[in-house]
């Protein structure tokens, strides 16, 4: 499977109709497959996981549509899907919400997207190395 450009092998199971031996697959074949590639790819490529993702934004203290701001306008269902896990985000996406745990970093994305940071007494907490 194919997912935010990036592959993962998996295998994938289908319903056969029993009279016309048609195959498809249903929906949660569907998503058991689809959640298995994304847990293949996001250890593969060393991806946040999703609570890593809101924890960071928490620590910061930003709303997910200020989040959203911050990550060049990244539309705020798609951040909110990074968190649930609903949605896997690029290598490239990973790399910008890891930058962010650097203040330096964290404000000049603010200024330029027109956020204004809360004042915080520390720093975000530090995340893993990608």
């Amino acid at each position: 499977m194919r997912l935010s450009g990036m592959t993962a092998e998996v295998t994938r199971e289908f319903y056969r109709c029993e009279k016309c031996a048609h195959e498809q697959r249903t929906i949660d074949q569907r998503d058991a497959a689809e959640k298995m590639a994304t847990e293949r790819i996001r250890a593969a490529h060393g991806l946040l996981l999703p609570k890593e993702i809101r924890q960071l934004r928490e620590s910061i203290g930003l709303t997910v549509a200020q989040f959203a701001d911050i990550i060049y306008g990244t539309p705020k269902g798609i951040v909110d899907g990074w968190e649930k896990g609903k949605y896997l985000q690029n290598r490239e996406a990973d790399a910008l919400i890891r930058s962010l745990s650097d203040r330096e970093t964290l404000e000049r994305r603010a200024a330029k997207a027109g956020v204004t940071l809360p004042e915080l007494p520390g720093a975000p907490e530090a995340l893993p190395a990608a």
